[in-house]
């Protein structure tokens, strides 16, 4: 018998109906219920007492203090601390994101040793073994690579590495390297910082301080209280951005002259008719910028009026506090010379060691003592040296470590980077995550992350007052990983290397005890605050006077301008699981990232929006899509960086590309530093 549509329509109804008022298929949804809540497997919500415990944020370029929410003893939420001087209660992308990363999916979760292409799980008493070892073995062939340049984990790590007898002891590159290098060619010596607070008007010479320049939540607090007292800021560079839209104004830059900038504003101050005459270096200073750096001749080199450079000049003439920062786009790159361009003009304006102005901060003190002081240890070239290995101008280190830091990924010369690091005979990584140099190590030792550690931080780059913050563990280790500091006492000790201390705490303390600071205050939440800032004998740079290399506009290619955005990662760390929300469908489209040009850029090239590109650079060579963008100068690409992972998890890897493939470090003969902070680059469709 056949049935029709209405009397199909009606039987389902109808077996619908009956369905819903029998109670059998409630009590089997309900027997259902039990069952699967039962399953040992569901997680299950743990309730308990909620705290506010005080941590650092150490996974951008700086580190700064704030609280971590938990529940049952569990961390769940991270936001500022108001009582920190570092973040006055502001939080950072990477700082918000802190607590995703505690669970990771690319987390190591143990000791692993390489087994041929993979790794295999190994007890700790057995990696502690083999390090040991293994620097019995090295011998002075031992060097060292670290990221965290104001813990003390790294001067444990140096002074094993001095223990050793090596003097290969370096730091991912910064500013702080060249700033120290700039301010002593003034005849400074200490530590660079910037009293953004108590300034009446601030230029920011390619410093993104919003965005990703030195310390953001402490920069970002400092703005909007500077804001309603009426300070001006002023941001000169090549592209707008986040620090640009809230500024008062914009000065479009060349990519790379921000430095050139500011050697012609102070041509103009010397040239106003002040007397100057005894100021030590002040006569070879005023005739060397007057004569290479003429208004005129710095407006074709940067694209700035001489209109605006005379404008600007007479403005930081005319305010009571004006403060200059020199800095690259990306927070990294700069040269040591041009980081003196903007300290002499600082030094022109009386502005070095005043309230309001740059501030000459103390060393922080040493208490390792087989390892280098500080400033020397900022003063070794890691981009030289790689490169070197690279090129078999330098042997090999015979045993590398490596904490908290990515140098197969985040390195200029990166090609020479990882065929340097390939190169050493046994590689060790710390790192808590399976970044791109863990997969690329021997022998990996998994770092607590930082809510499972005792941590320090002394004065990051940038601070205008000495501060010394103690963070301790939050929660005990979620995988089987281990202190770093803890880990390296241990196998000094194996070694017959012991560095004066049973363990890291026992080293924090020490430091604290140097500074006169109260340790268990400070793990408590209370910074401990310097104010001492060390009396200098300044002259204006005067010796080695020369003029800054900028490379040379050739109509075929342009500049590069490398951007930061901490919500993608930094050098430390990639693109956090949660984050991923946060990449608009204008910074990427698919798996490929965007780069910006203007549509003038764009029209001489032949090239229009969402095309595939090629970017070249005698370094190496990234892909990527066009995006139309008014706010970027002509011949200038602006491209991002914190993309192209090729380790890590599916949060990170293999969306976009590595921009750093495209820097190329150049050494400074006078410093022996690398600058890299731009390039020139060809663009062509993929």
């Amino acid at each position: 018998m056949g049935i029709d549509r209405r009397s199909f329509i009606s039987l389902v109804a109808g077996g619908v109906a009956g369905s819903l008022f029998t109670p059998v298929i409630w009590k089997s949804l309900d027997d259902v219920s039990i069952w699967t809540q039962n399953w040992p497997w569901i997680p299950r919500l743990q309730y308990g007492e909620e705290a506010k415990v005080p941590a650092l944020c150490k996974l951008g370029a700086d580190a700064y203090g704030m609280k971590v929410k938990t529940v049952a003893g569990r961390p769940v939420a991270a936001e500022g601390d108001a009582d920190h001087p570092l973040s006055q209660g502001g939080i950072c992308p990477l700082g918000a994101a802190s607590v995703h990363m505690l669970y990771s999916p690319s987390r190591v979760k143990n000791p692993k040793l390489k087994d041929g292409s993979s790794f295999k799980d190994i007890s700790w008493e057995e990696a502690e073994d083999l390090l040991a070892g293994k620097l019995k073995e090295a011998g002075a062939g031992v060097a060292m690579i670290s990221g965290d340049e104001t813990g003390s984990v790294t001067d444990v790590l140096a002074g094993l590495v001095g223990k050793a007898g090596s003097d290969k002891t370096f730091l991912m590159p910064g500013e702080s390297a060249p700033a120290a290098a700039a301010l002593a060619m003034i005849g400074g010596d200490g530590q660079v910082g910037y009293d953004i607070e108590n300034a009446s008007y601030v230029l920011l010479l390619g410093a993104d301080a919003l965005g990703s320049w030195g310390n953001v939540a402490r920069n970002g607090k400092a703005f909007g209280a500077s804001r309603e007292k009426g300070v001006k800021f002023v941001y000169a560079g090549p592209a707008q951005n986040g620090t640009s839209a809230v500024c008062d104004s914009w000065v479009p830059c060349a990519p790379g002259t921000e430095a050139v900038l500011a050697l012609g504003l102070a041509a103009v101050i010397s040239a106003g008719g002040r007397d100057r005459a005894s100021w030590p270096g002040y006569a070879d200073f005023a005739k060397f910028v007057q004569s290479a750096y003429a208004p005129e001749k710095v407006s074709e080199i940067t694209g700035v009026s001489v209109d605006v450079i005379k404008g600007l000049a007479q403005e930081l003439v005319r305010t009571g506090r004006p403060l200059v920062l020199t800095a690259a786009g990306a927070g990294q790159g700069l040269g040591a010379f041009e980081m003196a361009a903007g300290m002499s003009l600082n030094l022109l304006l009386e502005r070095v060691n005043t309230v309001g102005g740059v501030r000459i901060l103390p060393w922080s003190p040493k208490v390792v003592e087989s390892a280098p002081e500080k400033k020397a240890l900022l003063a070794a070239d890691l981009a030289g040296y790689l490169t070197s290995v690279a090129d078999g101008a330098t042997e090999a280190p015979a045993l590398l470590m490596v904490h908290a830091a990515n140098p197969a990924y985040a390195m200029p010369n990166l090609a020479k980077a990882q065929a340097a690091i390939d190169k050493a005979g046994f590689v060790v990584s710390f790192s808590s995550f399976m970044d791109e140099t863990a997969a690329m190590a021997d022998l990996i030792m998994p770092d607590c992350y930082a809510f499972e550690r005792l941590d320090d931080a002394y004065s990051p780059y940038g601070s205008g007052q000495p501060n010394y913050t103690v963070a301790g563990s939050i929660i005990k280790p979620v995988y089987d990983t281990k202190p770093a500091g803890d880990v390296i006492l241990s196998v000094a000790a194996k070694a017959g290397l012991e560095l004066g201390f049973e363990t890291f705490e026992d080293v924090v303390k020490a430091k604290a005890e140097a500074l006169g600071a109260d340790f268990d205050a400070m793990v408590e939440g209370t910074p401990w605050l310097g104010e001492e800032f060390p009396a200098q004998d300044l002259a204006l740079w005067a010796t080695p006077l020369k003029e800054i290399p900028v490379a040379a506009k050739d109509g075929k290619s342009l500049a590069l301008a490398p951007a930061s955005q901490l919500k993608v990662g930094s050098a430390k760390v990639a693109i956090p699981p949660f984050n991923t929300n946060a990449i608009r469908f204008d910074e990427m489209l698919g798996k490929d990232m965007y780069v910006l040009m203007n549509g003038a850029t764009a029209k001489n090239l032949g090239v229009k929006k969402d095309d595939a590109v090629k970017l070249s650079a005698a370094a190496g060579e990234c892909k990527a899509r066009v995006r139309i963008f008014e706010g970027v100068m002509n011949d200038t690409v602006v491209a991002p960086l914190g993309f192209g992972h090729t380790a890590w998890d599916d949060f990170s890897r293999g969306k976009g590309d590595n921009v750093y493939k495209l820097l190329a470090a150049e050494a400074e003969g006078e410093t022996g530093l690398s600058r890299f902070a731009t390039a020139r680059v060809t663009v062509s469709k993929a």
